[in-house]
C-alpha cells in the first residue's frame, strides 16, 4: 500500500511508537464523538425551550401591541402608535419563523399568520378611520381587531398544548435516544479498550513470535534435527536479519536432506511399479500354467478334433461335427497368452461357443441371450478369458444346479465414459459371505479349497479375473458382484474408454 511505502515501519522502536499514536487517536477519536453527542443532545432541548419561549413572546407582543393601539385610539398618541407598529414588527417577524421552531402541525402555524395578518389590517384600517374622525367605523374595527386578537390568542395557546405534547414525546423520545447513545457509547468505550488490548498483544506476538521460532529451530538444530521449517518474519525489522541469517546457515543442510527424500520417494515408487509388474506376470504365469495342466498336448488334440469334425461331416452327423468344432474353437481360444489382448468381439464369440457346448451337456435348460446397445463397443480392446470363467461359473454352479434351468443373458452398453459388460443369470445364487470371499481371495485375504479357485475348463477362477482387471485398469471398482439366493446373480464390469 502507498502509505506503507511512504511511512516504512523497519525498526521496532517505530513500530511501537506508531502503535502507540494509534491508540491515543482512537482514544481521542471516542471523546470527541462522546462531547459531539452530548452537545448535541443539549442543542436539542435548547430548541424546545425556544421553541415555547417564541410562542409567549408572541402572546406578550399581541397584547402589548392591542394595548397601544387602544392608546392611540383613545390618546392619538404617536409614541403609542410606534411602540404599537413595533410590536407588530415583532410579531410578523416571530410568526415568519414559527414553522422553523415549532415541532407543532403546519396547519396551526399557517392559521396564526392568517390571523395575525387579519389582526394586522383591521388594525391599520383602524387608526385610519382615528384619523379620518370616524367614531363608528373606529369602534367597528377594533370590536374586529379585538375579536381577531382572541382568536389569535387562542391559536397561541392551541400550539403551546400541542409544543407542550411534542415537547413531552420529543423529550420522551430524546430521553430513550440518549439512553442508546449511552450504551452505543459504553460499547465503543468497551471495543476501543479491547481493541487496545489486541494492539499490545498484537505487537507482543510480533515481537517474540519470530524470537520464540528462532529459538525452538535452535533448540531441534542442536538435538541433530535439521528438518525444520525455515523461520519466517513478515516485518523488515532486526528481527528478520537475524531470521534470515539463521535460515542460510542451515539451508544447505536442509537442501541436502530434501534430496536424500526425493531420492528414496522416487525408489521407493520404483519398487511399488516393479512389485505390481511381478504381481502381474505371476497371475498371468499362474493362469497361463494352470491353463496348460488342464490340457493334452494341444496340437494332437487340435489335430484329433480336427479328425473327429471330418469323420462326423462324412457320416453326416451335423450335430457332432458343431459340437467338436465348437470344442475346438474353446481350446484354441484358451491357449492364447492371457498378457495379450482381444477384441470384445473375440471374448463374445469364445462365450458363444462355450454356450454352444454347455447346450449339448445341459440342453434346453440353459437359454442364453445377448443384448448389444452399440455394435462399435465390440471393437473395444480387453484382456483374454474374461467373461468365460464368470459364464462357466452361471452355468456350473448357477443353473446348473437347478432342476428346471435357467437363463444367461449378456448386456453390452455405454455408461459416461464406462462400457459395461452385464453377465445376468437367474440360477441359484450366492451369499454375502461368499461374494465377500472371492473378493477378499482377489485381494490375497483368503485362500480357498482348489476346486474353487479354477474353472472347469479354463482352469482360471473369478479371483483370477477380478485380480487381473484390477492390476491393469488400477482401480478397485472394475467389477461388481451382486447376488441374492434363489433368485440369481449379477456380474458388472466396467472397462473404462481410456486408459
Amino acid at each position: 500500500m502507498k502509505w506503507k511505502q511512504k511511512i516504512k515501519l523497519n525498526t521496532i522502536r517505530k513500530r511501537m511508537l506508531f502503535y502507540f499514536l494509534l491508540s491515543i487517536l482512537l482514544v481521542s477519536f471516542v471523546s470527541v464523538y462522546l462531547s459531539v453527542n452530548s452537545n448535541s443532545f443539549f442543542r436539542k432541548i435548547d430548541a424546545m425551550f425556544n421553541a415555547s419561549k417564541s410562542l409567549e413572546d408572541m402572546q406578550n407582543y399581541l397584547i402589548e401591541a392591542e394595548r397601544n393601539l387602544v392608546l392611540f385610539i383613545q390618546t392619538k398618541d404617536s409614541d403609542s402608535k410606534n411602540r404599537y407598529q413595533l410590536n407588530m414588527d415583532q410579531l410578523h417577524e416571530l410568526a415568519g419563523r414559527i414553522g422553523e421552531t415549532l415541532l407543532a402541525d403546519y396547519d396551526y402555524s399557517d392559521r396564526l399568520i392568517n390571523l395575525i395578518e387579519t389582526f394586522s389590517q383591521n388594525a391599520a384600517e383602524a387608526i385610519e378611520a382615528k384619523q379620518g374622525r370616524d367614531a363608528n367605523a373606529i369602534r367597528e374595527k377594533y370590536i374586529e381587531v379585538h375579536q381577531t386578537g382572541k382568536y389569535i390568542l387562542e391559536e397561541i395557546q392551541e400550539l403551546n398544548l400541542q409544543q407542550l405534547k411534542r415537547n413531552t414525546e420529543y423529550y420522551a423520545a430524546l430521553s430513550r435516544n440518549n439512553i442508546i447513545v449511552e450504551k452505543a457509547n459504553l460499547v465503543m468505550i468497551i471495543d476501543i479498550l479491547v481493541l487496545s488490548c489486541i494492539i499490545i498483544f498484537y505487537i507482543t506476538y510480533r515481537m517474540t513470535d519470530p524470537i520464540m521460532k528462532l529459538s525452538h529451530s535452535a533448540e531441534e538444530i542442536s538435538k541433530g534435527n535439521f528438518d525444520v521449517d525455515e523461520v519466517i518474519v513478515a516485518s523488515d525489522d532486526e528481527i528478520k536479519v537475524m531470521a534470515e541469517a539463521f535460515n542460510k546457515m542451515k539451508a544447505s543442510v536442509h537442501n541436502y536432506i530434501e534430496a536424500l527424500h526425493s531420492k528414496a520417494e522416487i525408489e521407493s515408487r520404483l519398487m511399488e511399479k516393479e512389485v505390481q509388474n511381478l504381481k502381474m506376470q505371476t497371475l498371468l504365469n499362474k493362469a497361463e500354467l494352470q491353463s496348460l495342466q488342464s490340457q493334452i498336448n494341444p496340437h494332437f488334440l487340435f489335430n484329433t478334433l480336427n479328425a473327429g469334425v471330418q469323420l462326423a461331416m462324412m457320416e453326416d452327423a451335423d450335430k457332432t461335427s458343431c459340437f467338436l468344432e465348437n470344442l475346438a474353437a474353446v481350446f484354441r481360444y484358451n491357449v492364447r497368452r492371457l498378457d495379450t489382448e482381444v477384441t470384445l468381439y473375440e471374448e463374445m464369440h469364445n462365450v458363444k461357443a462355450y454356450i454352444d457346448l454347455m447346450k449339448v451337456r445341459f440342453g434346453d435348460m440353459i437359454q442364453f441371450g445377448v443384448e448389444i446397445e452399440d455394435e462399435d463397443i465390440l471393437q473395444i480392446s480387453v484382456p483374454p478369458l474374461i467373461l468365460q470363467p464368470i459364464v462357466e461359473n452361471a452355468c456350473i454352479h448357477g443353473i446348473g444346479e437347478k432342476e428346471e434351468g435357467g437363463s444367461i443373458v449378456i448386456h453390452i452398453f455405454r455408461e459416461g465414459d464406462h462400457n459395461l459388460i452385464e453377465v445376468v443369470d437367474n440360477g441359484m445364487g450366492m451369499s454375502e459371505e461368499t461374494i465377500n470371499r472371492i473378493h477378499q481371495k482377489a485381494l490375497g485375504e483368503e485362500s480357498f479349497p482348489e476346486e474353487d479357485q479354477k474353472g472347469h475348463t479354463t482352469g482360471i477362477g473369478i479371483n483370477n479375473v477380478i485380480q487381473r482387471l484390477r492390476i491393469l485398469y488400477k482401480r478397485e471398482d472394475v467389477i461388481r458382484i451382486t447376488s441374492i439366493e434363489g433368485v440369481g446373480t449379477r456380474v458388472i464390469i466396467r472397462i473404462p474408454q481410456k486408459r
